[in-house]
């Protein structure tokens, strides 16, 4: 079996019970800081590091489940093994009882590295899946994404409470937000294709809702997430500035002189800046981009991490399959969010929606709609999803009845310990083991199974 410390300090039974355990969906309710009696705010209950210990090895093992979906052939891949150890070993962090017991400072510490760890094994996952992608992979990815930024999301807004920052959920201004994201796109454009290249503008305005007798704005509260809005207009203001610019090269290129002076003075479309509107109305705000240039299909699709120019990106992760520190953290977190598809995600979190139409001779227009009720649950992937998990491993090893039996949503322990059976055997090397990782939380993991071993 699984030549591995890290399996050996875990116990299969709780790691069963894990397989078998529903997650416990959030709101953005319960992330916003609470008022007590007071005025002073309360951490909201749902980054607490009590509910996080709880919480993460529940959604770690469900993305070892989705895994669990892909051929005992594709299992024995480096990348898909290193990223299951990898959940492993957090997992064994995670529940160690010491942790529990240790100083704030020092959960935060490790929460910041669980962090890390989690972007690095999604650009992992990425590569692993989408350098081919097939129908298969690219709904597999899809899904653990929408696990792992939910994973991401729990671990950001805990340390952003614990450092004080302005980054946990509040109430929002989006031009505000639309104005530094489109900002920080035009710098990482410019930066990419150096300072010679004419950057297209960007008009922004917002469109102020107004009451029926009076004609006077109407501001409504609208709760989020900074970074995560900041984000998706970022990532939607990049493509949108790629295109256009790619757009207006090639019919410069065609055209002669006389041309050339003729489109700059004219009224041309093609010479009109982006336009970016932010609207709203009672239930939803929405943000309409619009660009001269239709959008390069090749940015829609799924596929690994790129830069503007297209190289891709944090191929470093992959140099190594041991589970030392990757360098350059912040720049690896940042990169696991990157592209259209993970923008399309986190706007799907809560309820919202992320879609661009584009066409040929007429331009294109991004759309994003977010809702504005915080009581939304977040997204998550489908009971019908996780309940397909492992049946290709245990078909494989002509296990029949469990095969029946996780077809159920609700998991028997029996059922779950069948299917992690099959699961971790075929992650596993039974003749020699080619992966041994030195565990990142050792201190932690040693005497797992003597503490917990009554369970």
């Amino acid at each position: 079996m699984l030549q591995s410390q890290i399996i050996n300090v875990l116990p299969r039974r709780i790691l069963a019970g894990l397989w078998a355990t529903q997650e416990t969906r959030i709101s953005l309710n319960h992330l916003v800081p609470s008022k007590s009696t007071n005025e002073k705010s309360q951490q909201p209950a749902a980054t607490s590091s009590s509910f996080i210990f709880n919480e993460l090895p529940v959604r770690y093992t469900h993305i070892l489940r989705l895994l669990s979906t892909l051929s005992p052939d594709s299992l024995q891949s480096p990348i898909i093994r290193n990223v299951a150890h990898s959940y492993l070993r957090d997992i064994c962090t995670l529940l160690h009882p010491s942790f529990r017991e240790t100083s704030p400072k020092a959960i935060s510490k490790v929460f910041s590295n669980l962090r890390q760890s989690q972007a690095t094994n999604l650009i992992r996952l990425k590569y692993a899946l989408l350098s081919n992608p097939t129908a298969a992979s690219v709904a597999l990815m899809e899904n653990i994404n929408t696990i792992g930024f939910g994973i991401h999301l729990l671990l950001d807004q805990h340390l952003s409470w614990d450092a004080q920052s302005s980054n946990y959920a509040q109430k929002t201004c989006p031009q505000e937000v639309a104005h530094q994201a489109v900002s920080d796109a035009r710098k990482s454009f410019a930066n990419a294709f150096g300072g010679d290249r004419a950057i297209p503008d960007i008009d922004i305005r917002r469109d102020t809702m107004t009451s029926r007798n009076h004609k006077t704005p109407i501001e409504q509260e609208f709760t989020f997430v900074p970074s995560i809005l900041h984000r998706i207009l970022y990532e939607s203001t990049l493509l949108s500035l790629k295109a256009q610019t790619f757009h207006d090269e090639d019919i410069k290129r065609n055209l002669n002189w006389f041309q050339r002076r003729w489109r700059s003075r004219s009224n041309n479309p093609q010479n009109r800046p982006l336009s970016l509107r932010i609207f709203g109305g009672p239930t939803s705000i929405g943000f309409r981009l619009d660009a001269a240039a239709p959008l390069l299909e090749s940015d829609l699709l799924p596929g690994i991490p790129r830069d503007p120019l297209g190289i891709p990106t944090c191929g470093h992760v992959l140099s190594s399959t041991s589970a030392t520190t990757v360098n350059s953290p912040l720049m690896v977190e940042w990169e696991s969010l990157s592209g259209w598809r993970s923008a399309k995600t986190l706007a799907s979190h809560w309820g919202g929606n992320l879609d661009a139409v584009t066409v040929e001779g007429l331009g294109s227009t991004i759309y994003l709609a977010l809702d504005r009720d915080p009581s939304l649950l977040e997204r998550y992937p489908t009971r019908h999803a996780l309940a397909a998990s492992a049946h290709s491993l245990l078909r494989h090893h002509r296990r029949t009845s469990a095969v029946v039996a996780s077809a159920d949503s609700n998991l028997s322990i029996q059922a779950a310990a069948t299917q992690l059976d099959a699961f971790l055997y075929a992650i596993s090397d039974s003749q020699q083991s080619t992966f041994n990782p030195t565990p990142l939380y050792h201190h932690h993991s040693v005497s797992l199974s003597a503490a917990v071993g009554h369970a």
